[in-house]
């Protein structure tokens, strides 16, 4: 039975605006319908795919509650962290493992355990870290030392980073100690031998600027 009337619609595939005869159509044309029902079966197929891959890795997953003898692999899972992590922690003696051979290694549940187990309470020391007020007078920012140092901008983020140099945020620039900054980048004049000019060039330093920063600057507890 054919219809005259005309209802504007939008086309659930291609979203472009067409004149239907019926209320409940969708598409506007036959390429439209055939196209949205190819769609639709592909992610019929990528979603039973997901669930396939997920129920896999769950059947992969060996419950821990009750194995007393743990590899790596499984030491990480029951930490709820990296394989990396658990070998830094047997690499610094705060986890005991025995090596079997040159690629096994495992781990007693007991000694996972141990590591949630002090014989001395927490102490909370926050309230003992203050912070010494720092003013900006006392500070270069990053584009000043690069022009006074003649020093590129990643060489600088990367001496600041490694002597654990702090920085001051404020609005728009970023401040260092500039008593940290004389201290690691000297200017140094070399004189040649057959030349009486003297040329300055920039030094660095390799020295342990630990003890100058925590006399000074209090590191900031985050």
């Amino acid at each position: 039975m054919s219809s005259n009337m005309q209802v504007k619609r939008i086309c659930q595939f291609c979203q472009q605006e067409f004149m239907a005869r019926t209320t409940v159509t969708k598409y506007c044309t036959h390429k439209c319908n055939s196209r949205a029902h190819k769609a639709k079966a592909r992610q019929a197929k990528l979603q039973a795919s997901h669930l396939e891959m997920v129920k896999v890795k769950e059947s992969r997953k060996v419950d821990l509650s009750s194995q007393e003898v743990l590899n790596v692999a499984q030491a990480a899972q029951l930490l709820e962290t990296t394989k990396k992590a658990v070998y830094k922690m047997i690499a610094s003696g705060r986890l005991f493992a025995a090596k079997l051979s040159p690629r096994r290694i495992r781990i007693l549940r007991c000694d996972v355990d141990a590591l949630f187990i002090s014989d001395t309470p927490l102490s909370d020391l926050r309230p003992f870290i203050t912070e010494r007020e720092f003013n900006i007078k006392d500070g270069y920012h990053m584009a000043e030392i690069q022009e006074k140092f003649g020093i590129s901008e990643k060489a600088l983020y990367s001496l600041i980073k490694r002597h654990h140099i702090p920085k001051y945020p404020d609005g728009w620039y970023v401040y260092v100690p500039k008593q940290a900054i004389d201290k690691l980048l000297t200017k140094i004049e070399d004189k040649d031998e057959g030349n009486d000019q003297k040329k300055t060039i920039t030094a660095w330093q390799v020295i342990d600027l630990s003890r100058f920063l925590a006399t000074h600057y209090q590191p900031r507890y985050r």
